[in-house]
């Protein structure tokens, strides 16, 4: 089997209607394994960015914002790391979009793929959150991720 990257293209609303459909518990559920999911796959190629810009996290995180957009997952702006977190903002995101209006925040992916981000940008294991949702009357969808609080 190749080790190729592929992607596939298919209609948000396609992909979030399933979610839709899904009992509240169910759809929690599901949407955790989705940022699961994101931040295990999307770490390897966000790995593979950072090895390809040497090591340099700003090179990263401009390669990400880069990414994202080309892939259609909306327009990603990263503010500037500091050792305790990293946020992003994302205008149109299509997770949003096609699930339109919700009761919570639906944009798991793009949470998980912070998750990995951040991992590497701030050289901690991170957890990453939404914070506010287009697809909760938001302007636009903000995420944090932070690292990981040892036991």
């Amino acid at each position: 089997m190749s080790e190729e990257i592929r992607y596939l293209r298919l209609r948000a609303d396609t992909l979030m209607g399933m979610f839709r459909y899904l009992p509240h518990a169910q759809r929690a559920q599901a949407l955790a394994a989705f940022a699961r999911s994101a931040a295990e796959h999307g770490g390897d190629s966000a790995r593979r960015y950072l090895e390809s810009a040497a090591g340099d996290k700003a090179a990263l995180l401009a390669r990400i914002e880069r990414t994202a957009a080309e892939l259609g997952w909306g327009s990603w702006r990263f503010a500037e790391p500091d050792a305790a977190r990293l946020t992003l903002e994302v205008a149109d995101s299509p997770f949003a979009a096609g699930y339109g209006s919700a009761d919570s925040e639906v944009c798991a992916p793009i949470a998980g793929m912070l998750q990995a981000v951040a991992s590497l940008a701030l050289g901690a294991d991170c957890e990453a959150r939404e914070t506010e949702c287009r697809a909760r009357g938001a302007e636009r969808c903000r995420f944090e991720a932070t690292p990981r609080r040892k036991p």
